[in-house]
């Protein structure tokens, strides 16, 4: 009988723990999904600029890449807007796809000229300490991760790429 309170309590600390942490108003507010699930909802203008897009490494965007991005996560971005930001590209492949910003396009092309969909991706929004502690990225992208990765690894990851 004790083993089951004893099992019954640790459970219940796991789902409160757990709670708390998936309710996390400020998680929630920095960390966001890929609205935009097919190419078919993506203005053909847009995808008729693909091959401007990833055309180098720069961790800065250019006008398409922005744009691409405002639209993808148009639905939960909120007031981020990509022009003049400073993103990170994180893959969560185990080292088969180099992380970065032309690796993402090559990708998404690939899937386009496929007809498959665009990649699952997810958009971290940094704070200024976030930002500061980054090496100056204003938000990340993490794709072809099978799990959520913490906003804080991801801030260690691309502190680490400099």
């Amino acid at each position: 009988m004790k083993i089951i309170v004893v099992f019954l309590g640790v459970l219940l600390s796991f789902c409160m723990a757990f709670n708390q942490y998936d309710s996390s108003s400020s998680m929630k507010q920095r960390i966001k999904e890929r609205q935009v699930l097919h190419f078919d909802e993506i203005p053909i203008e847009l995808l008729n600029n693909l091959n401007k897009m990833g055309v180098n490494d720069s961790s800065l965007l250019n006008y398409y890449e922005s744009a691409y991005f405002n639209l993808i996560f148009e639905k939960s971005r909120k007031d981020f807007d990509f022009t003049d930001k400073k993103i990170g590209f994180i893959t969560g492949s185990s080292g088969k796809t180099k992380s970065s910003k032309a690796s993402y396009f090559k990708l998404e092309k690939d899937r386009f000229n496929s007809n498959y969909s665009p990649n699952g991706g997810t958009l971290y929004i940094f704070d200024e300490a976030q930002k500061e502690e980054s090496g100056g990225y204003d938000a990340a992208i993490t794709y072809w991760s099978k799990i959520l990765i913490p906003i804080e690894d991801v801030v260690k990851r691309l502190k680490s790429k400099k």
